[in-house]
């Protein structure tokens, strides 16, 4: 019999649904029923994961150290569960949890010995599936890590290894996706491990595609051999369990051992995500533009001695920080006075007030072209820099 027939089983003699989770509350089965539907177990099961708040109260009835099930009282308006802990050889590898009546007296909550016995049956899967899943990791990690990281001849035979064994579809190309957070945030990997599940079911635009991912280094990596749609990915990054993350999609390279490059402008594209505060928490190395150069620069070490002097000036001006945005938006519209204003929101004589008084601090030429370059470029670099 498999899980999901041993789960069907272990339900019909409690006479109620069950979901079974793994020691991290992932969702792994769930039983079928007939009843009224419970909207808490549905979003649940739609979610795949425990509640952060289900998962306190398991962790506060100490259940993972019961020797049988544990009567939770109703969060939040809910209703009683009954939770029990699942083994495999003394070592917890997940739970059972079930909805109850709340005036459901004990001694109807005992278990016998075939209850015990489905229970037992279920911990013997869920252990092996750990296993099997630790063993998918650890192949998963050496791959990728050999593709991404190796010589040559590493990459080639990451590769083949991948494309042979299943693990990635092949196709005409692939991309690298990384997600990880900004510097003074610190995802634990088991989130990581998780945004790579869910990113893997998520994203994909064929999802008969199969795509690969482990953890490399504290960031999630993805090689993807399909289109990706930026928006779903936007909508995952968007869970609250993600909030911190920013992510870098490479471009398409072939053939996959050449998918090193894509990790590259994927990792290039999510240090954009991370420290420019104007753009999305989903970076594409296509959209990058001049910053596809500026973001390789030794950011970190800049300081404002090291932009070009009309730049300096600007900045340390009293009114300075106005003034920039200003001229900014001049030289993003191709100086375009009406069209700068309009995105702005300020009338032209307005405009053409804060550019005199640019041109005045800088001591410079509007007018000449290099200059113009020296201004956006030297804006751009601060900004990204943080030294705006």
């Amino acid at each position: 019999m498999n899980l999901e027939g041993h789960v069907q089983a272990y339900a019909d003699r409690l006479s109620r649904p069950i979901i079974v989770f793994d020691v991290d509350f992932n969702v792994i089965a769930f039983s079928i029923h007939d009843r009224d539907v419970d909207h808490a177990r549905l979003a649940i099961i739609l979610s795949h994961k425990g509640s952060s708040r289900a998962r306190e109260s398991i962790k506060e009835y100490r259940v993972g150290h019961a020797d049988g099930p544990v009567r939770i009282p109703p969060l939040d308006g809910g209703q009683t569960r009954h939770v029990a802990p699942v083994r495999h050889e003394g070592h917890l590898v997940g739970y059972v949890s079930s909805t109850i009546p709340e005036d459901t007296p004990d001694e109807h909550l005992i278990e016998d010995d075939a209850i015990r016995e489905s229970r037992a049956q279920i911990g013997v899967i869920l252990a092996a599936m750990a296993l099997g899943n630790r063993e998918d990791e650890d192949r998963a990690l050496r791959l990728i890590t050999a593709l991404l990281d190796g010589d040559r001849d590493q990459r080639t035979r990451a590769a083949d290894e991948l494309l042979t064994g299943g693990l990635v579809s092949p196709v005409p190309h692939y991309s690298v996706i990384t997600l990880a957070a900004p510097s003074g945030f610190d995802p634990s990997s088991a989130a990581l491990r998780l945004v790579i599940d869910r990113a893997l079911s998520a994203i994909p635009v064929f999802p008969a595609l199969k795509a690969v991912g482990t953890v490399v280094d504290g960031e999630a990596v993805l090689v993807v051999p399909y289109e990706i749609d930026r928006d779903r990915l936007v909508g995952l990054l968007d869970l609250p369990a993600f909030a911190s993350l920013r992510a870098g999609i490479g471009g398409a390279h072939a053939p996959l051992a050449d998918a090193y490059r894509s990790r590259r402008e994927a990792r290039i594209a999510a240090r954009g995500a991370a420290i420019d505060p104007t753009r999305d928490r989903v970076v594409h190395w296509e959209d990058l533009g001049l910053d596809r150069m500026l973001l390789q620069l030794p950011l970190e070490t800049l300081t404002r001695s090291d932009l070009p002097g009309s730049v300096q000036r600007l900045l340390e001006a009293q009114s300075g920080p106005d003034l920039a945005h200003t001229l900014e938006a001049y030289l993003d519209c191709g100086c375009d006075a009406q069209r700068t204003a309009l995105e702005l929101h300020v009338h032209r004589s307005t405009l053409y007030y804060r550019l005199d008084r640019v041109r005045a601090i800088t001591d410079v030429d509007l007018s000449d072209g290099l200059i113009r370059r020296e201004l956006h470029t030297g804006l751009r670099v601060a900004t990204l820099a943080g030294l705006r």
